[in-house]
C-alpha cells in the first residue's frame, strides 16, 4: 500500500490500484459488498486495493480457512479511501477491518477507533520499523507487512563501472554524459521527488533520526533543518542536469525515454520496476541510491500501509484470524506474489528482482525517509504545502531557503 505525497501505495502496484473500484463490489464466491453479517464467522474488510489484487488473496484466504469468509468493500486510495473511512466510522458501519496509513494513523489513534494489536502471537513477525510507525505508547495499531523504497534507476550499458556515492561526483558524471550527447538524468517534479526525500532524509540522520519530533518541539525549524537538502537537490537546477521543464514532466514521459536507452539515470522508486522490465525485458540496469553529502548515499520510502481492526469490529475474533494469516505465512507469500511488494516480515524472504539491488537490504533495515509519514501531524496540508514549494523551485519562483520559510509558516498556521 503508498506514501501519499509523493504519492505510492507501497508504491506498489499504483497502476492496477488507481484502477480500484470506490464502491463495493464482489470478487469472488463469497465476497461481496459488506452487509454487516452477523454470522461470527463473516469478516469484513474495506481494502484499498482493488479486486484484481485483493481478490485472488481473499479467496486463498477462504480456501485456507473455509469456516470464514470476507465481505469486502473497495476504495481507491489516498483521499477517496480515507473519507470513506471516516464517513463509516462516523456512522458506526465501518468495517471489521480497514487500512490504517501515514494520511489517517494520528486520526484513528486519537480517536480510538483501532484495536491494540501488540498481545497478538504474531506481531512479533513484523519488522521493527513497521511496528514503530504504526505504534503510539508501546501499543500496536497496525500490521505492515512490506516497505518501498526509492532512488535512481542506472542504465549499466550508458552508465558503466561503479555508481558515484557522493553527490559532487553524481553532478559530474551527469555533466560528462550530457558532454558526450546523453541526456543524463531526468525526474518528473510533480512535488517532492524521490531525489528531493532521500535528501531531507540525510538531514534526518544528521539529527540523529529525530530531526520532525524537534521541529514539531520548536527545538529546530524547517528552515535551519531542510536548506542544506533543498540547496544540494537544487544543484540539478543550477548545474543545468534539469531545466525548468521537469516540473512539467510526468512518469509516462520519462520511463519510455529510459526504456529505449537515450536515458542513463532516472528516478524513481521500487514498484516502478515491472514496468521498466516490461517494456525492455534485455535492458540492463540496477537501482542504486541517492548520492549523499559525503559519500554516504540514501533512498527515499516508507513503510507500506497496514491493516487495523476496528475497536468496534462485530466479529473481532474472526478478524484476528484474517489479520495473522495476512501477516504471516503463506498469507504473505500469496500477497506479494499478487502485488511484488517488499516484504519486511520475518519468517518471508521474497524472490525479488536482481535489479533491486541494494534497495532490499535498505527496505528490510528501515534506511529511508518520506516526510508526510514521518511528520507528527498535518500531514496532508503540510504535504499539499511541501509539493508545491517544490514545484516552485523546479521553476525559478523561489530559492532554496525560502522552501523551509515556508513550511515553518505553513505548521504555524496549522497549530
Amino acid at each position: 500500500m503508498p506514501p501519499s505525497t509523493a504519492t505510492r501505495l507501497t508504491r506498489r502496484s499504483l497502476g492496477r490500484i488507481t484502477a480500484a473500484a470506490a464502491v463495493a463490489a464482489p470478487v469472488a464466491g463469497s465476497l461481496a459488498a459488506c452487509s454487516g453479517d452477523s454470522d461470527p464467522n463473516t469478516i469484513t474488510f474495506l481494502s484499498w486495493d482493488n479486486a484484481e489484487v485483493m481478490g485472488p488473496v481473499l479467496k486463498q484466504f477462504e480456501q485456507d480457512h473455509p469456516e470464514y469468509h470476507v465481505e469486502v468493500q473497495y476504495a481507491a486510495p489516498v483521499a477517496g479511501y480515507i473519507q470513506k473511512l471516516q464517513t463509516q466510522l462516523g456512522s458506526n458501519s465501518a468495517t471489521d477491518v480497514f487500512i490504517i496509513t501515514a494520511e489517517n494513523k494520528k486520526q484513528l489513534m486519537d480517536g480510538a477507533f483501532v484495536q491494540d494489536l501488540s498481545g497478538e502471537s504474531w506481531a512479533s513477525n513484523l519488522n521493527e520499523t513497521a511496528v514503530e510507525t504504526y505504534s503510539r505508547d508501546g501499543k500496536l495499531y497496525g500490521s505492515a507487512v512490506s516497505s518501498w523504497a526509492g532512488g535512481m534507476v542506472v542504465n549499466r550499458d550508458l552508465v558503466p563501472g561503479d555508481f558515484p556515492t557522493d553527490w559532487d561526483g553524481f553532478i559530474a558524471l551527469c555533466k560528462q554524459l550530457k558532454s558526450d550527447g546523453t541526456v543524463p538524468y531526468l525526474e518528473a517534479v510533480a512535488g517532492m521527488t524521490d531525489t528531493f526525500c532521500a535528501f531531507v532524509g540525510m538531514q534526518n540522520v544528521a539529527y540523529g533520526g529525530t530531526m520532525d519530533q524537534q521541529i514539531w518541539d520548536g527545538d529546530l525549524t524547517f528552515e535551519e533543518a531542510w536548506t542544506p537538502a533543498v540547496q544540494a537537490w537544487n544543484r540539478l537546477f543550477e548545474e543545468g542536469i534539469l531545466d525548468s521543464s521537469a516540473a512539467g514532466l510526468t512518469g509516462d514521459v520519462v520511463l519510455p525515454e529510459f526504456q529505449q536507452g537515450r536515458l542513463a539515470i532516472m528516478s524513481t522508486g521500487s514498484w516502478g520496476i515491472a514496468s521498466i522490465i516490461d517494456g525492455a525485458p534485455d535492458l540492463d540496469f540496477v537501482f542504486e541510491a541517492v548520492p549523499g553529502f559525503e559519500g554516504q548515499p540514501y533512498w527515499s520510502g516508507a513503510v507500506s500501509p497496514g491493516l487495523a481492526l476496528n475497536v468496534k469490529a462485530k466479529n473481532p475474533d474472526a478478524a484476528k484470524v484474517f489479520l495473522e494469516w495476512m501477516s504471516t505465512e503463506p498469507g504473505v507469500s500469496f500477497y506479494q506474489q499478487e502485488n511484488q511488494f517488499i516484504s519486511t516480515v520475518k519468517d518471508y524472504e521474497p524472490d525479488l528482482p536482481a535489479q533491486l539491488g541494494d534497495l532490499v537490504a535498505a527496505v528490510q533495515e528501515g534506511q529511508y525517509y518520506l516526510p508526510a509519514v514521518s511528520w507528527i501531524d498535518n500531514n496532508d496540508a503540510l504535504s499539499t504545502e511541501a509539493n508545491a514549494l517544490v514545484q516552485q523551485l523546479a521553476t525559478g519562483e523561489i530559492e532554496p531557503a525560502d522552501v523551509g520559510k515556508a513550511m515553518d509558516a505553513k505548521l504555524a498556521s496549522l497549530r
